[in-house]
């Protein structure tokens, strides 16, 4: 164990890793829940301002791998125990909400024993006198955000690895190549020890909004449905949606085409090879197999109607297989991977009344660093999108509370086929002769499905073990791309 000084004595610090396992895996942005703890140590202690300080804490499990988090505690006085120190978010706290701002507004660094925390600002920073009104946002998240008075937005990664956060590369990224489209980067904090540096924070623009895209397509689907009920025969059914949908194709376009358009390494377009095939392929060929075996075991657990679903899908499995096998199969596509937003949907998206702004590109979060820095298709990031419609037509109380075969379903067969059109002819249009999509519209149908069947089959396994009542979701989406 490291030697701290006060009030992080030795037996203050053996009663707080003891506190630690039941406390971090109740958290909301704990990302390991289904995994078992088999210890916590204190790595690092790192003061920030009088009282408020960041433990860096490594959970070892039984697996014997290990991941390293990042936590704010406050200790009002030497005579706090570490039960209440546990108890007292640092976050909640505006003394040290503000002194995180200050620390990037000042390019500030803090030594602990084993390392340091070091705050720095971007060109676009430009610091407020005074101390801005903040709160901690209290959306579900696997980071913890601070909302600073309509001005700025600091998100805490949680989970840090060595190297770069993609949010913070890609983000840095966009900012610097003017693509209006996403918040400006201002800032960040790091962690670094002798291992490496981490990514442990991001300062951004804050952007007005009237919430995320995902919320934003629930409150147009209602209005739908309500126009259906109405007036079914109505030309103007999907209401200003369709314009919406257009435009997002455009933004995701355009995203693509400032991150396809860079001589950096880290950047720099690569062609899509055999080789990146054959990858593709047995990533896939791993999956499926993961996830037919996940979804034989759980059929005796659906609903009837569910179970019957499922079943279809099963009986399904040869066919998906040889679909995947196609990739292997594929001539060269004349097309490039490139740095992409890797989990793209509507919740990643917010809708400012008028436009959208693109945010998280962290990647998909159980994913190692390494990987969400990959480079891969574009289609990629649109099958996510296309998906997310998916989702929102059927999540929607107006079809979701109605049985199989209602015509809410089939209106929103109606609403997501005119959506996912409109989305993707706008998508291609922008992209036009850009390389990170193929010139071969059959050739991006492909691969463009073949995403869209990894994606659901991601789904069917993350809804079997978080949302059993909604993994009819993405079983029937696998349905409808084999009719």
């Amino acid at each position: 164990m490291n030697t701290f000084s006060e009030p992080f004595t030795p037996v203050f610090l053996d009663r707080l890793e003891e506190l630690l396992p039941p406390f971090i895996s109740s958290s909301r942005w704990y990302r390991a829940k289904t995994r078992t703890m088999q210890r916590i140590s204190v790595h690092d202690v790192v003061a920030l301002n009088e009282g408020f300080f960041l433990l860096v804490v490594d959970i070892e499990y039984l697996e014997k791998d290990t991941d390293r988090y990042v936590l704010p505690i406050e200790i009002p006085s030497l005579t706090t125990g570490a039960e209440e120190a546990l108890s007292i978010d640092a976050l909640a706290n505006a003394r040290f909400r503000d002194a995180l701002l200050q620390a990037i507004a000042g390019s500030a660094a803090f030594a602990g024993i084993t390392g340091k925390f070091v705050a720095s600002h971007t060109s676009a920073f430009h610091p407020h006198a005074g101390q801005l009104e903040s709160f901690v946002s209290r959306a579900e998240q696997s980071n913890t955000s601070i909302i600073y008075r309509g001005q700025f937005i600091f998100k805490l990664f949680r989970k840090i690895e060595p190297g770069i956060n993609p949010d913070l590369e890609i983000g840095s990224f966009l900012t610097e190549h003017g693509f209006r489209h996403t918040p400006a980067l201002l800032g960040s904090l790091a962690y670094q020890d002798g291992s490496g540096a981490y990514s442990a924070g991001i300062l951004q623009q804050f952007v007005p909004n009237q919430g995320d895209a995902w919320k934003y397509t629930l409150d147009e689907l209602a209005a739908f449905f309500a126009r259906v009920e109405s007036s079914p025969d109505s030309p103007g059914l999907l209401g200003d949606y369709l314009a919406s949908a257009r435009l997002l194709g455009i933004r995701t376009a355009e995203m693509h085409t400032i991150l396809a358009s860079s001589s950096e390494e880290d950047f720099l377009p690569e062609p899509f090879s055999p080789e990146d095939a054959h990858r593709l392929h047995q990533e896939t060929l791993v999956q499926s197999g993961l996830v037919f075996a996940l979804l034989r075991l759980k059929l005796s657990s659906l609903d009837e109607s569910t179970a019957e679903i499922a079943g279809h899908v099963l009986a399904l499995e040869v066919r998906i297989l040889q679909c995947f096998a196609q990739l292997d199969s594929t001539p060269t596509l004349g097309t490039v991977r490139i740095r992409n937003h890797g989990d793209y949907h509507l919740g990643q998206v917010l809708y400012t009344g008028d436009d959208f702004m693109i945010i998280d590109f962290e990647g998909e979060p159980a994913r190692p660093l390494a990987e969400r820095r990959s480079k891969a298709l574009a289609l990629r990031d649109v099958a996510g999108m296309l998906r997310s419609f998916d989702y929102a037509a059927h999540a929607t109380p107006e079809v979701a509370g109605r049985p199989d075969g209602s015509k809410h379903e089939s209106w929103a067969a109606f609403w997501l086929a005119q959506v996912t059109a409109a989305y993707l002819q706008a998508y291609f249009e922008t992209a036009g002769n850009h390389s990170y999509v193929s010139t071969n519209p059959e050739q991006n149908k492909f691969l463009l499905d073949a995403f869209l069947l990894q994606k659901a089959l991601y789904e069917v396994a993350y809804e079997l073990n978080n949302r059993p009542a909604w993994v009819r979701i993405p079983l029937r989406g696998i349905l409808s791309l084999f009719p």
